[in-house]
């Protein structure tokens, strides 16, 4: 939703000066979905994923304490400015296939990447000594010199936080960049308070008035809390609805509570929503805040890309005074 209504705040708590600086880039998501084909293909269709090569891979992971035998479908491809590793559960238990099991698809854990190996071992130990276990750890099948762990954190924080040590990989120019994540959740300060307490920044939180609302091809009379994170080069948007019908609440209905969009900034809303749609990705939900054509003044719009990745897209355009005036919705 809009950017202009984040007001950001950094809280004062012992452990912020252990606060890792990797997590202030998100280097890649684990992205689980139910077809690698059609989820490497539809993002390729739509600019957003260039091409990368995928196989299935027999792996050994550490998960829940055990070393378990799996079979994972596997593509990472250079995505909007990050890498998206694309993972189809096939055989086997293991993180992925239960993330599948409860919420069948969809970006299940942000991966930063740390320095060392020591950095590593450093941030399990640091976790640890907060009550955080490691749910998973192994090796990227796609680069086999990078190792991930993935930290039990998704009941109460809403999504897997992960850390990987691998040789920098440059990523492939993309035509889009992402700008926020943002994620669906029934209880904003208690998922805060999670995050505080393993050193991450508090949320600040707005309620904002936002108008000419749209849902699907109807008027919309939708309403929703926000919460706001800034820790690094990206947004982090938390939502909680309160009245609806909303795409909040029909993505935690068929999805549960997590990742519920990644956001890029666009030139002209109207043109690149008609693309969207065009490409088989339709218009969802939409609006605007601010007062029209007025410095503050901005549209979101987002696009339903379900089928690819279990998220939606959301297109967001502020105004700008240089900007060259396009018909909004």
């Amino acid at each position: 939703m809009r950017l202009n209504f984040c007001v950001l705040a950094l809280c004062a708590l012992p452990c912020v000066a252990q606060f890792p600086s990797a997590y202030k880039h998100v280097d890649r998501v684990f992205w689980v979905v139910d077809d690698l084909d059609r989820a490497t293909t539809g993002w390729q269709k739509a600019r957003a994923a260039a091409e990368a090569s995928h196989g299935e891979y027999d792996s050994t992971v550490e998960y829940g304490g055990e070393s378990r035998k799996t079979k994972i479908g596997w593509s990472s491809a250079p995505f909007a400015g990050i890498t998206a590793d694309f993972i189809q559960p096939l055989r086997g238990k293991n993180a992925f296939f239960d993330f599948a099991k409860r919420h069948r698809l969809g970006v299940a854990a942000l991966v930063h990447r740390v320095a060392t190996k020591e950095a590593l071992d450093a941030e399990v130990s640091r976790m640890k000594s907060l009550g955080v276990s490691v749910l998973q750890s192994g090796m990227i099948p796609t680069e086999p010199s990078a190792k991930y762990v993935l930290f039990d954190t998704e009941a109460d924080g809403k999504y897997l936080l992960g850390i990987a040590y691998y040789q920098n990989a440059p990523t492939a120019p993309s035509v889009r960049k992402i700008v926020q994540y943002a994620f669906v959740a029934h209880d904003l300060e208690a998922v805060s308070k999670y995050w505080t307490k393993l050193g991450f920044p508090a949320m600040s939180f707005t309620h904002p008035a936002l108008w000419d609302l749209r849902y699907h091809d109807q008027p919309g009379d939708f309403d929703a809390q926000l919460g706001w994170q800034r820790h690094g080069d990206v947004v982090y948007e938390w939502i909680q609805p309160l009245k609806g019908p909303t795409t909040y609440s029909d993505h935690m209905r068929v999805y549960g509570e997590g990742l519920h969009h990644i956001a890029f900034q666009v030139e002209d809303i109207s043109a690149e929503s008609a693309e969207w749609t065009r490409a088989g990705f339709p218009f969802e939900q939409g609006g605007a805040w601010g007062e029209r054509d007025k410095p503050g003044y901005g549209r979101f719009a987002y696009q339903d890309t379900h089928k690819i990745g279990g998220i939606d897209i959301e297109l967001l355009w502020n105004y700008r005074d240089t900007a060259v005036k396009t018909t909004q919705k």
